[in-house]
Protein backbone atom coordinates (compact mmCIF):
# COMPACT_ATOMS: atom_id res chain seq x y z
CA UNK A 1 0.00 0.00 0.00
CA UNK A 2 1.33 3.42 -1.00
CA UNK A 3 2.04 5.78 1.90
CA UNK A 4 1.56 8.92 -0.23
CA UNK A 5 -0.95 9.70 -2.96
CA UNK A 6 -1.04 12.77 -5.21
CA UNK A 7 -4.60 12.98 -6.46
CA UNK A 8 -7.46 15.21 -7.60
CA UNK A 9 -6.22 15.96 -11.12
CA UNK A 10 -8.33 18.40 -13.17
CA UNK A 11 -9.50 17.33 -16.61
CA UNK A 12 -7.93 19.35 -19.41
CA UNK A 13 -4.99 20.59 -17.31
CA UNK A 14 -1.38 19.59 -17.97
CA UNK A 15 0.56 17.95 -15.13
CA UNK A 16 4.29 17.26 -15.28
CA UNK A 17 6.80 15.80 -12.82
CA UNK A 18 10.55 15.84 -12.27
CA UNK A 19 12.93 14.87 -9.49
CA UNK A 20 15.34 16.94 -7.43
CA UNK A 21 18.18 14.91 -8.94
CA UNK A 22 17.09 15.84 -12.51
CA UNK A 23 15.01 19.01 -12.17
CA UNK A 24 15.03 19.85 -15.89
CA UNK A 25 13.84 16.43 -17.08
CA UNK A 26 10.05 16.56 -17.19
CA UNK A 27 7.58 13.78 -17.86
CA UNK A 28 3.82 14.04 -18.22
CA UNK A 29 1.76 12.69 -15.32
CA UNK A 30 -0.80 10.02 -16.15
CA UNK A 31 -3.90 11.68 -14.72
CA UNK A 32 -6.02 8.56 -15.14
CA UNK A 33 -4.60 7.39 -11.81
CA UNK A 34 -3.04 8.73 -8.62
CA UNK A 35 0.68 9.42 -8.39
CA UNK A 36 1.83 7.14 -5.55
CA UNK A 37 4.96 6.75 -3.43
CA UNK A 38 5.98 3.84 -1.20
CA UNK A 39 9.42 5.29 -0.38
CA UNK A 40 10.80 8.73 0.43
CA UNK A 41 11.33 11.00 -2.57
CA UNK A 42 12.05 14.58 -3.56
CA UNK A 43 9.53 15.49 -6.23
CA UNK A 44 8.84 18.55 -8.40
CA UNK A 45 5.32 18.94 -9.82
CA UNK A 46 4.22 21.47 -12.41
CA UNK A 47 0.59 22.20 -13.28
CA UNK A 48 -0.67 24.33 -16.16
CA UNK A 49 -4.38 25.18 -16.39
CA UNK A 50 -6.34 25.72 -19.58
CA UNK A 51 -7.29 29.29 -18.48
CA UNK A 52 -6.78 31.75 -15.62
CA UNK A 53 -8.11 30.36 -12.34
CA UNK A 54 -9.42 31.85 -9.10
CA UNK A 55 -8.82 29.79 -5.95
CA UNK A 56 -9.17 26.54 -7.89
CA UNK A 57 -7.74 23.31 -6.47
CA UNK A 58 -5.15 21.81 -8.82
CA UNK A 59 -4.36 18.66 -6.81
CA UNK A 60 -3.90 17.37 -3.27
CA UNK A 61 -1.20 15.36 -1.52
CA UNK A 62 -2.57 12.72 0.84
CA UNK A 63 -0.50 10.74 3.36
CA UNK A 64 -1.20 7.56 5.30
CA UNK A 65 -1.04 8.33 9.03
CA UNK A 66 -0.83 6.42 12.31
CA UNK A 67 -4.59 6.84 12.55
CA UNK A 68 -4.66 4.17 9.81
CA UNK A 69 -6.30 6.52 7.33
CA UNK A 70 -5.29 8.95 4.61
CA UNK A 71 -5.17 12.64 5.49
CA UNK A 72 -4.64 15.70 3.27
CA UNK A 73 -1.12 17.04 3.81
CA UNK A 74 -1.09 19.68 1.05
CA UNK A 75 -3.68 21.30 -1.20
CA UNK A 76 -2.25 23.09 -4.22
CA UNK A 77 -4.39 25.83 -5.77
CA UNK A 78 -4.19 28.21 -8.72
CA UNK A 79 -5.29 31.78 -8.00
CA UNK A 80 -4.79 34.91 -10.13
CA UNK A 81 -4.51 37.34 -7.16
CA UNK A 82 -1.63 35.22 -5.82
CA UNK A 83 0.23 35.44 -9.13
CA UNK A 84 -0.21 31.75 -10.02
CA UNK A 85 -3.55 31.80 -11.82
CA UNK A 86 -2.34 29.86 -14.86
CA UNK A 87 0.49 27.66 -13.63
CA UNK A 88 2.80 26.86 -10.73
CA UNK A 89 5.74 24.57 -9.97
CA UNK A 90 6.23 23.11 -6.49
CA UNK A 91 8.92 21.07 -4.76
CA UNK A 92 7.92 18.40 -2.22
CA UNK A 93 10.13 16.44 0.16
CA UNK A 94 8.06 13.32 0.73
CA UNK A 95 8.99 11.08 3.66
CA UNK A 96 7.92 7.48 4.18
CA UNK A 97 8.74 5.62 7.40
CA UNK A 98 7.17 2.50 8.86
CA UNK A 99 4.49 2.57 6.17
CA UNK A 100 3.37 6.06 7.13
CA UNK A 101 3.79 9.15 4.96
CA UNK A 102 4.48 12.83 5.58
CA UNK A 103 5.49 15.97 3.70
CA UNK A 104 8.57 17.29 5.50
CA UNK A 105 9.02 20.41 3.39
CA UNK A 106 7.59 22.24 0.37
CA UNK A 107 8.57 25.20 -1.77
CA UNK A 108 6.93 27.00 -4.69
CA UNK A 109 9.66 27.28 -7.31
CA UNK A 110 7.77 29.15 -10.02
CA UNK A 111 4.38 30.83 -10.42
CA UNK A 112 2.70 32.29 -13.50
CA UNK A 113 1.37 34.31 -15.10
CA UNK A 114 2.01 37.53 -13.21
CA UNK A 115 0.43 39.50 -16.06
CA UNK A 116 -2.95 38.03 -15.13
CA UNK A 117 -2.47 39.21 -11.55
CA UNK A 118 -1.54 42.71 -12.73
CA UNK A 119 -4.64 42.84 -14.96
CA UNK A 120 -6.81 41.75 -12.03
CA UNK A 121 -5.27 44.33 -9.66
CA UNK A 122 -5.73 47.11 -12.21
CA UNK A 123 -9.39 46.18 -12.66
CA UNK A 124 -10.01 46.14 -8.89
CA UNK A 125 -8.41 49.58 -8.53
CA UNK A 126 -10.59 50.98 -11.32
CA UNK A 127 -13.69 49.55 -9.64
CA UNK A 128 -12.75 51.23 -6.37
CA UNK A 129 -12.02 54.63 -7.91
CA UNK A 130 -14.39 54.85 -10.91
CA UNK A 131 -16.68 51.90 -10.52
CA UNK A 132 -20.38 51.23 -10.26
CA UNK A 133 -22.55 48.66 -8.46
CA UNK A 134 -25.04 46.41 -10.23
CA UNK A 135 -27.40 43.64 -9.17
CA UNK A 136 -27.15 40.25 -10.83
CA UNK A 137 -29.66 37.63 -9.63
CA UNK A 138 -29.87 39.25 -6.21
CA UNK A 139 -26.11 39.58 -5.72
CA UNK A 140 -24.29 42.92 -5.89
CA UNK A 141 -21.13 43.18 -7.96
CA UNK A 142 -18.67 45.95 -8.74
CA UNK A 143 -17.82 46.99 -12.28
CA UNK A 144 -16.65 49.80 -14.52
CA UNK A 145 -19.11 51.13 -17.09
CA UNK A 146 -17.85 52.24 -20.49
CA UNK A 147 -18.62 52.25 -24.18
CA UNK A 148 -22.21 53.53 -24.25
CA UNK A 149 -23.69 53.55 -27.77
CA UNK A 150 -27.07 55.19 -28.43
CA UNK A 151 -29.35 53.80 -31.14
CA UNK A 152 -32.64 54.73 -32.80
CA UNK A 153 -34.89 52.36 -34.71
CA UNK A 154 -38.14 52.93 -36.53
CA UNK A 155 -40.81 50.75 -35.03
CA UNK A 156 -44.54 50.57 -35.56
CA UNK A 157 -45.93 53.54 -33.72
CA UNK A 158 -42.77 55.63 -33.65
CA UNK A 159 -39.06 55.67 -32.93
CA UNK A 160 -37.61 53.20 -30.44
CA UNK A 161 -34.53 54.52 -28.71
CA UNK A 162 -32.01 52.29 -27.01
CA UNK A 163 -28.40 52.11 -25.95
CA UNK A 164 -25.67 49.57 -25.51
CA UNK A 165 -23.36 49.63 -22.49
CA UNK A 166 -20.22 47.66 -21.62
CA UNK A 167 -19.46 46.82 -18.01
CA UNK A 168 -16.11 45.30 -17.06
CA UNK A 169 -16.20 43.40 -13.76
CA UNK A 170 -13.36 41.63 -11.90
CA UNK A 171 -13.59 37.86 -11.98
CA UNK A 172 -12.59 37.09 -8.38
CA UNK A 173 -15.79 38.53 -6.92
CA UNK A 174 -17.78 36.17 -9.16
CA UNK A 175 -15.59 33.20 -8.17
CA UNK A 176 -16.14 34.07 -4.49
CA UNK A 177 -19.89 33.71 -5.10
CA UNK A 178 -19.42 30.56 -7.20
CA UNK A 179 -21.11 32.37 -10.08
CA UNK A 180 -20.33 33.56 -13.60
CA UNK A 181 -22.34 35.88 -15.87
CA UNK A 182 -24.48 34.26 -18.54
CA UNK A 183 -25.67 35.52 -21.91
CA UNK A 184 -29.39 36.23 -21.76
CA UNK A 185 -29.44 37.06 -18.05
CA UNK A 186 -30.81 40.38 -16.78
CA UNK A 187 -29.02 42.71 -14.39
CA UNK A 188 -30.05 45.99 -12.77
CA UNK A 189 -27.88 49.10 -12.78
CA UNK A 190 -29.09 52.47 -11.49
CA UNK A 191 -32.69 51.32 -11.43
CA UNK A 192 -32.59 50.19 -15.09
CA UNK A 193 -32.71 46.62 -16.32
CA UNK A 194 -30.21 45.39 -18.90
CA UNK A 195 -30.01 42.17 -20.83
CA UNK A 196 -26.58 40.55 -21.11
CA UNK A 197 -25.96 40.21 -24.85
CA UNK A 198 -22.30 39.14 -24.77
CA UNK A 199 -19.75 37.90 -22.22
CA UNK A 200 -16.03 38.18 -23.00
CA UNK A 201 -13.74 36.38 -20.53
CA UNK A 202 -10.28 37.82 -19.88
CA UNK A 203 -7.72 36.71 -17.29
CA UNK A 204 -8.67 39.49 -14.87
CA UNK A 205 -12.26 40.37 -15.71
CA UNK A 206 -15.50 39.69 -17.53
CA UNK A 207 -16.63 42.19 -20.17
CA UNK A 208 -20.43 42.30 -20.26
CA UNK A 209 -22.11 43.67 -23.36
CA UNK A 210 -25.51 44.99 -22.21
CA UNK A 211 -28.61 46.18 -24.07
CA UNK A 212 -31.27 48.51 -22.72
CA UNK A 213 -34.26 49.44 -24.86
CA UNK A 214 -36.89 52.00 -24.03
CA UNK A 215 -39.49 53.95 -25.94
Amino acid sequence: MAAIHVTGWREGWLYEKATAAAPTVWTTVDTSQDLTYTASAEVILRVTADSAQYDSTAYTVKVYTDALAYATAQTVTLDVPQGNGNSRTDYFNLSVSGGYGSVSSTNTIEAGHHRARFAYEQQVELERSLGCIFDYSGTLFRGVESGRTDTKQMEEGGILEGYDVTITTSRKQWADQNMRPLVGAVLTRGGKRFKVETVVTNDGAFELGLMKKHG
